[in-house]
């Protein structure tokens, strides 16, 4: 995965979500996103996709920054090598997928 060529393209949003009748979409700026990574509370999107590469290989499409129950979580969508379109919930915090939703097919850890 590229994500520099990406990470100008994509649009990060955070959305609060006060109950699940209720939602509020916010725009993120870019700066915002940066000021959130220095103060340790989320990884970077870069750090996030290198993570994410070791199971779920392609190129980012989009990105989307979100606060969920008291969770930063990253919303991708990849491309895989055989142009599936790919939806993964990752946790902003430790770059990991989440365990409420089995991961796609085509995402599967590698064995070395």
């Amino acid at each position: 995965m590229k994500p520099t060529a990406v990470i100008s393209t994509f649009l990060l949003s955070v959305c609060s979500l006060l109950s699940p009748a209720a939602a509020a979409v916010i725009e993120l700026e870019h700066n915002q996103a940066k000021e959130l990574v220095s103060e340790g509370k989320i990884l970077s999107l870069d750090l996030t996709l290198n993570q994410v590469q070791a199971y779920c290989d392609g190129k980012l499409v989009d990105a989307h920054l979100f606060h969920a129950q008291g969770h930063w979580r990253y919303d991708l969508q990849i491309k895989s090598a055989n142009g599936e379109l790919i939806s993964l919930d990752i946790d902003a915090t430790t770059g990991r997928h989440s365990t409420n939703k089995p991961l796609p097919q085509s995402c599967i850890p590698r064995k070395n």
